[in-house]
């Protein structure tokens, strides 16, 4: 078996790690932006919809960090599915 087969697996390890981390970067840095947004658009919601609008994205926003790992354990658990299924083994 060629050793390239046999890294998928660790290669898809350190893509999650990776992706993680990165993912964590960017949330950080965009976090200020966010919250500047967040609370300018609460002086102005007008609309009982709109408040749930702007209620709803807080909560996906605050939720994106758990978002991001669910993602990335899919993507592992792919890997995993698809080096067990490898011909030869």
């Amino acid at each position: 078996m060629p050793a390239r087969e046999r890294a998928a697996l660790a290669r898809a390890l350190i893509i999650f790690i990776a992706s993680i981390g990165v993912a964590g970067l960017l949330i950080g840095v965009l976090n200020a932006p966010f919250e500047t947004i967040a609370t300018t658009s609460a002086n102005m919601t007008q609309t009982s919809q709109a408040a749930q609008g702007r209620q709803w994205i807080q909560m996906f926003w605050d939720g994106l960090p758990f978002i991001v790992a669910f993602l990335g354990f899919i993507q592992l658990l792919g890997a995993a599915a698809a080096e067990r299924r490898l011909p030869g083994q």
